[in-house]
Order: C-alpha cells, then structure tokens, then sequence
C-alpha cells in the first residue's frame, strides 16, 4: 500500500461510518490529524497504520480515526445572527402560544461551544428565574468531542469572542495549574444534555424540537446523505418548528416540508 491508497482509505473508512466525504483536498488535514494517532501507536509511515488497521480491524482504534477526523473547527458564538433569531423571532412564537417550555438540539455540537452558546443567549432572555423552562439536548458523533464538551474546560483564546460579563456570569476562571483556562459553571454546564448520535443511523431520540441547530455538517455530506439526515432530523422537528443550517449551506430545492424564510434559517411547514 502506498501512501495515497491509505488515504484513500481513510477516506472510505470515514464516509462508511459517518458519511462524512473527505475528498482528495483534505489529504493534508488527513495527514495532520492522523499523525497524532501513529506517534502515538509508534506508526511513522500512514501507509503502515492503514496495513495495520485494516488487518487488526481494532474497533476502539477504528472509532479513535473517526474522532480525530470529523471533529469540527467551532467557537462561541458562531454565526451569532441565529441565535439572536432563535431568541427574538423563533421563540417568541411559541411563547404567544403559552408554551413555556422549549426544547432545542444541537445536533453537531463538537465540542460543545454552540450549545453553550445557546444556554447563555436562552438564560438572557427566557431565564429560568422567570419561570422558563429549556432542554438541550447536544449530539455529535465524535466521543472525544463529546468528553471535551462535557467538561466545559477552555482556553483562554477560545473564549474571547464571549462578553466580559458574560465570562464572569458563566464561567469560572482557573488559578494555579488552570491558569488561562475558563470552565462552564456547574450550573449551567449542567443545563446541556450531551450524547453520542450518528446523524445517518436510526435517530434514538424520543423528544419533539422546537428548533435544531445543524450547521455546518452538511457540507461535509453528499446529496443523498443530506436528504436522508434532513429527512430523519424532521421527524423530530415540531411543526412550525425552525431548522437552521451554516450561513456556507443551503436545502433549497431538494427538501421537501422546508420553508426558507432567511438564508440557512427553514421553516417545518
């Protein structure tokens, strides 16, 4: 095996398990993120790992690659114009309807910056003190994007795009050996359900959704993938409930019981 044909299958083992499609321009990502796996292993050619791999068939090792290799770039406040509809447009409606209790899904929550993004925008304006009432439930398919998300341990850098009162209402900053890292107060780190859910299998998910958050997964899909993920996320959607994709997607034209009212923002009809 040469070096491009262990790439190559890197990138079927990926879409296999996840439908996730790496394509030939993401070989230096691959490369990068899988190097960390073979110094660890004592690996130092990628076609070695992949021989090895694909003979041991080790599935703990298997599930290692796919966490290294779909764990998503994200940050507080990311595209902040949705939450800011969520907020002042999405909740608002149901909230005329007497409803006091929302229910949201982060439904690619890496490592967990969107969902907390969404506790502090929710605590703002519906807080909990006022007798509102939120679920979070916060999924990806990544263990190890959901370990660091549980913790709700950051540094420093990640969270300064978050206002000053913000980090001193929900978070705690660490002194000593935790100097330059922020963690989410107990309180509110407690606020997110967070599980483990591969968006292309059967959805184990029992609850009815106000609005889901599925942002900037579907890029990574094929046409196919995307309808057949839209489809089974809808089925948890309330009616007249909202689903919110990256500013960089859209689903216009190829799902059916959408309506687009912005750009990446949809309607369940």
């Amino acid at each position: 095996m040469d070096e491009e044909s262990a790439l190559k299958f890197f990138i079927k083992l990926v879409y296999e398990r996840s439908r996730i499609n790496l394509n030939e321009n993401k070989y230096q990502l691959i490369k990068a993120r899988i190097g960390k796996r073979m110094l660890k292993l004592g690996f130092e050619r990628i076609e070695d790992y992949a021989t090895w791999l694909q003979k041991n068939g080790d599935e703990s090792e298997i599930e290692n690659v796919i966490n290294v290799l779909t764990t998503n770039y994200t940050l507080f406040l990311r595209e902040e114009d949705h939450f800011k509809f969520l907020v002042n447009e999405a909740l608002p409606k149901f909230a005329q309807k007497k409803e006091r209790v929302f229910n949201i899904w982060s439904a690619a929550c890496a490592t967990g910056e969107e969902p907390y993004s969404l506790v502090f925008y929710l605590n703002e304006y519906y807080p909990i003190s006022a007798g509102w009432s939120w679920h979070i439930l916060a999924s990806d398919i990544s263990t190890k994007a959901l370990a660091t998300a549980s913790r709700g341990i950051y540094p420093e850098e990640k969270v300064e795009s978050l206002p000053q009162n913000w980090l001193r209402k929900y978070f705690q900053k660490g002194f000593g050996p935790a100097e330059g890292y922020y963690r989410v107060k107990p309180e509110w780190l407690n606020r997110v359900e967070f599980r483990q859910i591969n968006l292309i299998e059967n959805l184990r998910v029992q609850q009815v959704f106000h609005v889901i958050f599925c942002r900037n997964v579907m890029i990574y899909f094929d046409r196919d993938t995307q309808v057949h993920v839209v489809n089974q996320l809808l089925e948890k959607l309330c009616d007249g409930g909202y689903f919110i994709v990256g500013h960089a997607e859209s689903l216009t034209g190829f799902i059916t019981g959408l309506k687009c009212i912005k750009p990446s923002i949809y309607c369940k009809e």
